[in-house]
């Protein structure tokens, strides 16, 4: 079973030439799940879907006799989408630091880096719906583990810092919102200006609770082009994708799962009135859906900074990518419920039909929104009559394999887009996709000898949840030719002129016409002065600056007689 030809072909064109990769893609359909954001009053809670994506990648050590496969990269991604969103989050990221084994020269860009950026940008421009604005979202929180267990003991194992895994995910996520239009343009700094109202436009954000600029976490190329920083900014989009902006700051946050927001927004929500029956309530006494210490979400947010995740010599980067479709569609009639749909009995009672069936009839005379014994009574008395059509047997099975699970599923509706050039090579259902990330989280990846037993094990159980009696995978050599990487000297050159170029002054920084880079001229430089004991012997006088007293001046305590 070979990963989607597409996908593969990407990959290949983005890894080193001449190394080999094995990729483990597994997925399951879109299923229906609670929605990402609490619903405010008037107005129905979001048919929401989730889709689970889990891409594993192993390499074989080079030049060695053993040929054992080892896992060195896991990202999980989940898949929300509504009628009117889609949303990729970024669930988990690992490595066991085994990438070593492949010995690749300096020159080849990061292999963990073009991996997580070429399989999100794919996800991406296959499950783009017209009219719908798309999302990609993470939180960036360095751990020594995630998806590996035991593998933060294997000492070639980089475990980054707070800081440098925020640097890490920009650098990961820049080159896809440069592969799209920007939101504001205009004909003098970006080519094809012009044709951006027809193409889908891209805005990062970034939020680091406790920090007041982004500039520090930026790719460097970014932080000197002002062109490029602009489709950056310091902050959050959740106002522009909510459909309704009014709404409380409760409703306008996603509840993602393990997200260090969503569980503050758990501990805030218990201020809120608690009431076993709210639809029989007074608005005033259910509340208007705002909490009482956080009012806003500019409050939420410096709330964040002192909560123990963000805090304690902690950092978390918050990172969004909107991708704005150029027509928007505002079809959300079907979201908001009427007056009195909050007023109306919640189990009206029963009508016949001419056909003899029984239905729902809301004229009936009701109690407190149920039935009264008349109508009970009335209800035990009745006879169904009619045709039975019966239904067809439903066979269940523990194990079912991508091809007929797949097809019970639509490919597309109103509320997803699930297209088959970007499922997993293995698509399983919700139970079974678990099982797989549990197979997974039980293993043992602290040495070498371990993870490829484990790797081995891994792959051999989703085969036999798939129902496959043969091996899966697919196998990727790379084909991109490796970059140039400038010499230290260049470095130190360019950083200098950098310097120089924020210190200079216009009539002292002798600058060169030539295009040579600014240098301070010998005049201008201030050196340190040695320092030096002074002594009678070398003639040499104290440093200006410095006042001592000669040997006459010197008063000398006499000795007690």
């Amino acid at each position: 079973m070979a990963l989607r030809a597409r996908l593969k072909e990407l990959l290949a064109d983005a890894l080193p030439r001449d190394f080999a990769f094995a990729f483990y893609h597994i997925s399951t359909s879109p299923t229906k799940c609670a929605p990402l954001f609490s619903p405010s009053q008037g107005i129905k809670p979001e048919r929401t879907y989730c889709e689970s994506h889990l891409l594993n990648v192993s390499i074989t050590q080079a030049h060695s006799e053993k040929s054992q496969e080892v896992l060195m990269f896991a990202i999980e991604i989940s898949i929300y989408t509504t009628k009117r969103l889609t949303t990729l989050f970024v669930s988990k990221a690992d490595s066991t630091g085994y990438l070593h084994l492949l010995s690749l020269p300096r020159i080849h860009a990061s292999p963990l880096r073009t991996i997580t950026s070429t399989f999100v940008s794919y996800l991406v421009s296959r499950r783009q719906r017209p009219g719908v604005r798309f999302v990609v979202s993470l939180f960036a929180r360095a751990q020594g583990q995630y998806l590996f267990p035991n593998s933060v003991e294997n000492k070639s194992k980089h475990v980054s810092t707070d800081r440098e895994l925020v640097r890490w995910w920009c650098r990961v996520l820049d080159p896809i919102v440069q592969e799209h239009a920007p939101e504001e343009s205009n004909g003098e700094d970006i080519p094809n200006a012009g044709e951006d109202r027809q193409q889908t436009t891209a805005q990062a954000y970034l939020i680091v609770p406790g920090e007041d600029s982004m500039a520090s976490f930026l790719p460097p190329k970014v932080r000197a082009n002002p062109i490029l920083r602009k489709r950056w900014k310091y902050g959050h989009p959740l106002r522009e994708i909510a459909p309704y902006p009014a709404i409380p700051p409760r409703c306008l946050i996603p509840h993602f799962p393990d997200d260090p927001k969503a569980r503050f927004l758990d501990e805030l929500d218990e201020e809120l009135p608690k009431s076993n029956s709210q639809a029989s309530e007074s608005p005033s006494k259910r509340g208007n859906g705002h909490w009482k210490s956080v009012r806003t979400l500019e409050q939420f947010w410096e709330t964040m900074a002192f909560r123990q995740e963000c805090s304690s010599g902690r950092l978390v980067g918050f990172i969004w990518i909107v991708f704005s479709p150029p027509e928007m569609s505002h079809d959300n009639d079907d979201e908001v419920t009427s007056q009195q749909s909050d007023t109306a009995p919640s189990t009206p009672s029963r009508k016949r039909s001419q056909d003899g069936s029984a239905s729902l009839d809301p004229s009936s005379p009701t109690k407190n929104g149920r039935p009264t014994a008349k109508n009970k009574e009335l209800a035990k008395r009745r006879q169904f009559t009619g045709t039975i059509v019966p239904r067809q047997p439903r066979i269940k099975s523990s194990r079912s394999n991508s091809t007929s699970f797949s097809a019970m599923v639509l490919e597309t509706t109103k509320f997803y887009h699930w297209p088959a050039d970007s499922r997993g090579q293995i698509v399983l259902n919700e139970k079974d996709y678990r099982r797989a990330i549990e197979v997974m989280l039980r293993l043992d990846f602290g040495s070498q000898e371990l993870t490829a037993a484990s790797t081995k094990r891994w792959i051999d159980e989703v085969g036999i949840l798939a129902g496959l009696n043969h091996g899966w995978g697919c196998s990727i050599v790379g084909k991109k030719a490796p970059t140039e990487i400038p010499s230290a000297s260049d470095v130190k050159n360019v950083a200098a002129s950098n310097i120089l170029q924020l210190k200079r002054k216009a009539t002292e920084s002798g600058e060169n016409n030539n295009g040579a880079p600014n240098t301070l001229s010998t005049g201008l430089v201030r050196k340190k002065p040695k320092t030096e004991e002074f002594s009678e012997t070398n003639g040499v006088p104290p440093r200006p600056g410095v006042n001592m007293l000669g040997g006459s001046l010197v008063k000398k305590k006499p000795k007690a007689p």
